[in-house]
This record gives C-alpha cells, structure tokens and sequence, in this order.
C-alpha cells in the first residue's frame, strides 16, 4: 500500500508545513502544496481584513473617499462599504488575476473605481513577482521576494512566477482624474508601500484635511529599503502626521498614520485579539 498524502493549501507558511511534515513522517505519510484557490485565499483572508476594518472604520466617514492600494480580491473595499454605503472608492490592483476578481466582485457598483495599476513612485511598466504560496504576497521589491537572509519570509524553494504590470504616481493619476480629496487611504504592497506613498506626497500636500493613512511597513532589520521606507514616513510628518514608534512595530506591520488635527477628536477602534 502506497504512504497516504495530504494537501495542503500553498498560503500556509513554510514553517508551519514543516512541522507538519515531519509529524507526518511518523505515520509513514506525506505532505503535498498544492496551489490554492483563490476561493481559499479568500476565506483565510477575511479574518484579518475584519480586523483592519474595525480598526480604521472611525476615520472612514459615510458619504467620503478612500483609497484601497494593493486591493488584492477586494475583501477590504467590501467591507467598508458594508458599514460605509455611501462611500466611493479607487481600488487599484495590477495583479490580472486579482483585477478580474474586483471587476467580478464590484460589477455594476457605481461607488468603485478599480484600476488594474500599481501606485509607485514614477510612471512606466514593471516587473511583479507572485509567489506560488501566498496570492497576497505579490511584490515590485525584488530583494524581498528573492530574499536569502534568515529573516526572509521565502526560501529558494519558493515558486514564483513573473508578470508585466504597468505603474503610475498617484499624484499624476489625482489630477488627471479630479480627485481633490480622500479621507482615507489603505495600502498593502509588500514592501512597496513607501514607494507608494512617496508617489502621494504631492496630493497628500495638497488634500486639506489630511486622510487617515493605514500603511503596511517593515521593520529595520527586514526590510531592504529602510532609509529609504524611513525617508518617506519622515516627509508624512512634515506634512502633519502624527510620529509613530516604529521601533516597536513587528516584523510586517499595518502602521496608522494619523494627521495631528485627529488626535483629541477621534480614538481608534483597536483589534481585541478575539
């Protein structure tokens, strides 16, 4: 009789599997990754997106404007306008794959814009590279997705594939298409997210009240790029933001990024770990 063979969706971490092969091993089994579908991917994804939406929802008025960058299937703009009908959003997702599933999932909702672009820093086409085992872990850094540091989060066992995708600087996109004023901006590129607000400061200047800024950054020892991430938080204070201890943060972290104008007016909603 042939050793038996579980499936495991390719979103979990190597780390885990790995445990998990080695206990299978003891049964004489084995452990297979299969690549996920993005049905999966959704239903392990929307935990998180509950919470970062319970966190923000107070700095997200009814009737405003947000920006949803690095949408991914679009769980986040979802659940906005769940508690927020009366919201309108640009979601912006180069991934093909990805954008077809915001199309799919917002057709015919005049509140959504969705654009099959990356937000970055300057203009033209790029590469973006997909890891096999995570659909979120798609990233414009190549240091990160071909990192072999110990604290990297792939290994040279990860699988990735390669797509063309092209980039515009928010700022340019802003004026092109009217936009004057959002409330509130979301992004979540893997470790691209200083690239993409570096390409904002310019409308960011200009959008009086500032929006409330929900940022996934990377800490010092792990993100190849720190001065440079560094430089660009530095400039969101010069514009009026709020400082934020980043030497606290964890190694992947969603940083709030709130203009001094809100600090007596609004507290957060914070994650009560349940």
């Amino acid at each position: 009789m042939g050793r038996a063979t579980i499936a495991l969706p390719t979103f979990v971490p190597h780390s885990m599997s790995s445990v998990l092969q080695r206990l299978l091993r003891r049964f004489g089994a084995r452990l297979h990754r299969r690549r996920a579908s993005l049905a999966e991917w959704e239903r392990h994804h929307e935990r998180r997106v509950e919470s970062d939406v319970r966190r923000v929802l107070p700095y997200v008025p009814d009737g405003g404007v947000f920006v949803d960058v690095g949408a991914n299937i679009g769980l986040f703009t979802q659940a906005i306008l769940r508690e927020r009908a009366n919201c309108r959003a640009y979601l912006f997702e180069p991934v093909r794959a990805l954008y077809e599933c915001c199309t799919e999932r917002f057709a015919g909702d005049a509140r959504v814009v969705v654009e099959q672009l990356a937000l970055a820093h300057e203009a033209g086409p790029a590469t973006i590279w997909k890891a096999r085992h995570n659909p979120g872990g798609n990233s414009l850094v190549y240091d990160l997705m071909f990192d072999r540091r110990d604290v990297a989060e792939v290994t040279e066992k990860t699988i990735h594939d390669e797509e063309r995708v092209e980039r515009v600087v928010f700022d340019d996109y802003a004026r092109e298409h009217g936009i004057e004023h959002v409330d509130f901006i979301k992004t979540d590129t893997e470790g691209f997210d200083y690239q993409v607000l570096r390409g904002m400061l310019g409308f960011l200047a200009r959008c009086e009240p500032r929006p409330v800024i929900l940022a996934e950054l990377m800490e010092q020892d792990y993100h190849p790029h720190w001065d440079e991430q560094h430089a660009v938080v530095r400039r969101l204070y010069d514009l009026g933001y709020q400082e934020v201890d980043l030497t606290k943060m964890k190694k992947i972290d969603d940083i709030l990024f709130l203009p001094k104008s809100l600090r007596e007016n609004v507290a957060p909603v914070r994650d009560s770990g349940a």
